[in-house]
């Protein structure tokens, strides 16, 4: 009886220390000819923060920190956004990706996509 109290308060424990993670939303735009990686991306910001904000409430977003003229460029377009009123509040953070290992979800998950769709299931 001991052994399975000791195994409920370990399992318990462990609950806990999981994030609790309601929502996976990712955005993707396709790469061509007329779109760049960079072009892609601020899409993808362009159409994903309003909707974190305004549908799911969402008053902080963390993105992966890169080098630090792109985190430049990724900073003045939310503060373009911010000024073209796409967004009010939503706070966005850049960090490294080392120290959250939850900024890994959009590339394991786009990877399992494209790895889908190449038929290498």
């Amino acid at each position: 009886m001991a052994g399975h109290a000791a195994q409920a308060a370990i399992q318990s424990h462990r609950r806990h220390l999981r994030p609790r993670l309601t929502h996976v939303i990712v955005a993707a735009i396709p790469l061509g000819d007329w779109n760049t990686a960079e072009r892609a991306r601020r899409k993808c910001l362009e159409t994903l923060l309003p909707v974190l904000e305004r549908e799911y409430s969402v008053d902080r977003l963390v993105l992966e920190r890169r080098d630090k003229a792109q985190d430049a460029r990724d900073i003045r377009f939310i503060d373009a956004l911010r000024s073209r009123r796409f967004i009010d509040s939503i706070r966005v953070d850049l960090v490294a990706g080392a120290a959250d290992a939850r900024l890994w979800l959009p590339d394991q998950l786009l990877g399992s996509y494209g790895d889908w769709r190449a038929g290498e299931h």
